[in-house]
C-alpha cells in the first residue's frame, strides 16, 4: 500500500484501511452576505479540490449560501441571490485530495 492509512488493534485486526484518496482543509473562511471574492493558492495547482459552502444561521427568510469555484490557482466564492432567496453569511472551504 503505497499511500494510505491503516490502523491495526494490538492483535493485528484491521480497524480502519483508507488506501484511496481521502481529503485535508486547505482553506476556510467567513464570508458576508453579498461579499464575492477570491484568493491565490499557489501550492493547490495540479490538485484535485472540492469547494462548497454552508450557510451562517440567520433569522427569517430563505437564505443561499455562496457559490465556490476553483480555476487553476484561484478560488473564487460570489453572493447568491434571487427572486426567492437573499444571499447570507456562509463558510467557504475548500479540500484537496490527496
Amino acid at each position: 500500500m503505497p499511500h494510505g492509512l491503516r490502523i491495526k488493534k494490538s492483535n493485528g485486526t484491521v480497524m480502519l484501511d483508507v488506501s484511496d484518496r481521502i481529503t485535508r482543509l486547505r482553506y476556510s473562511n467567513e464570508v458576508a452576505a453579498n461579499a464575492s471574492g477570491n484568493t491565490t493558492l499557489d501550492d493547490i495547482a495540479n490538485s484535485l479540490s472540492v469547494e462548497f459552502s454552508v450557510l451562517v444561521s440567520g433569522e427569517g427568510g430563505i437564505k443561499a449560501p455562496h457559490n465556490c469555484s476553483r480555476n487553476g490557482t484561484v478560488f473564487s466564492w460570489t453572493a447568491s441571490s434571487g427572486e426567492f432567496y437573499v444571499s447570507w453569511n456562509s463558510l467557504i472551504f475548500l479540500f484537496l485530495y490527496t
